[in-house]
Formats: C-alpha cells, structure tokens, sequence
C-alpha cells in the first residue's frame, strides 16, 4: 500500500535528478517546468499568505534559489543557473521583503534593510546562510 505524503513532509523529500541532489518537486532547470510554469508573481501585500505563495511559485518553477535582487519595483530571485523569478511590486520599504529574504536564507542586516526607502539602489544579497553552531543556545 502507497503511503500518503502531507505537503509538509514532501518539502523534506531529496531527490537526485540526475543535476544533482535537489529537493522532488523542484525543476532541474526552467525548460523542465514547463510552458505554464510562472515567471514573475504579482505582489498584493494584502493577500493572505502572500509570502508562502510566492515561494511556492518560484520554488514550481525554478531551481534552489542562489541569491536575490532587491531593485525599485521589483524583486529577483535568482537561481544557480540564473534563471530570474520575478517579484512585481515587492521592494524597499515594504515589511514582507525582510520575510521573504529571511525565508530564503538572506544573509543580510534586517534593521538596514527595513530602513531603506523604494528609491534606494539596488542591492544584492547572498543565500545559503549558515547559523553558528550553538547560536540557539546562546541567543546570537
């Protein structure tokens, strides 16, 4: 008998695709998913869930994401093979950007980032951060 999968544990799942390892339901690359695959998302700070939606529609459509473009209307994430997952609409000032990159694993200052206003230059930020071992016990 098949065993049923919730959406949280199939997040956990790691399958090698032949690319390498990745996470099963992530494309090895924008040509596997596909004509109907999203290539940008319409930011509505006011949608429920807005952040979880739109990781789930850049991770059905993209590789793992590398690192992310903070611009004056917009928002990039940008996977290894740099293929962009544009956010329309999410930038400086708004306080779900500090969500998103913290989601995707930014290493960045969220008071610096929180202070920046729309007009700012763009910026770009790093993925993969990597916690200290025993930060959590020491509160860093």
């Amino acid at each position: 008998m098949a065993e049923q999968r919730s959406a949280s544990d199939r997040d956990r799942v790691i399958a090698d695709s032949g690319w390498g390892i990745k996470p099963d339901d992530q494309p090895a690359n924008t040509a596997e998913a596909g004509a109907d695959a999203r290539r940008s998302y319409r930011y509505d700070p006011a949608e429920p869930d807005v952040v979880r939606r739109l990781l789930l529609a850049q991770r059905r459509a993209f590789n793992m994401a590398n690192r992310v473009r903070v611009e004056r209307d917009r928002t990039l994430i940008l996977d290894i093979n740099a293929d962009a997952f544009a956010v329309e609409g999410l930038s400086f000032g708004d306080e779900n950007l500090v969500a998103v990159l913290d989601a995707l694993g930014a290493a960045f200052n969220p008071q610096e980032v929180r202070g920046l206003t729309p007009d700012a230059a763009p910026r770009e930020f790093a993925l993969g951060r990597a916690w200290a071992w025993g930060a959590e016990r020491s509160g860093g």
